[in-house]
């Protein structure tokens, strides 16, 4: 009875399983653990990145000028809030935060202006969008045809 029992290898299978499941149990456990970290502190940052815009977005939020021909949709942000903004997404990186500055600034053009030739005024501080046609600038959400506007527009970059 005893070498019968010895000898029977039923079950053997069973407890094959039971080993390799475990190994892959801890396997998966030590692979979660060293991965982790990493994908927390990027979900940390993607989540302070996203704050971060809607912040800005909060705070100078779109505000609609009466409609009539000679007003557009002004944004409210003057160019040192864009150039604020781009600096806050790439410090030390003038090329950089210019770029996004011009980035958050192209985004709020106008209907019909764009901000293709990226001028401000440095009497108002604000940026100055140009027509789609080339006649207009909207600054500050006043427009102003081309040939008469008086002031000295200065290039809006690094």
């Amino acid at each position: 009875m005893n070498a019968t029992f010895l000898n029977d290898e039923a079950g053997a299978v069973t407890v094959d399983w039971v080993v390799l499941t475990a190994a892959l149990v801890g396997l998966g456990l030590a692979v979660m653990g060293v991965v982790s970290g990493g994908i927390e502190d990027l979900s940390t940052d993607v989540s302070a990145a996203l704050e971060d815009e809607s912040k800005f977005s909060e705070q100078f939020g779109g505000m609609t000028l009466a409609s009539a021909s000679n007003t557009t949709v002004f944004s409210g942000r003057t160019a040192s809030d864009y150039v604020a903004y781009g600096q806050s997404l790439a410090p030390g990186n003038n090329d950089a935060a210019y770029y996004h500055a011009q980035q958050a600034a192209i985004s709020d053009a106008p209907d019909g202006y764009n901000f293709d030739n990226p001028l401000s005024d440095p009497d108002s501080g604000n940026v100055i969008y140009t027509s789609n046609d080339g006649q207009n600038y909207s600054i500050g959400g006043n427009v102003v045809s081309v040939d008469s506007y008086a002031g000295s527009a200065n290039y809006f970059g690094a």
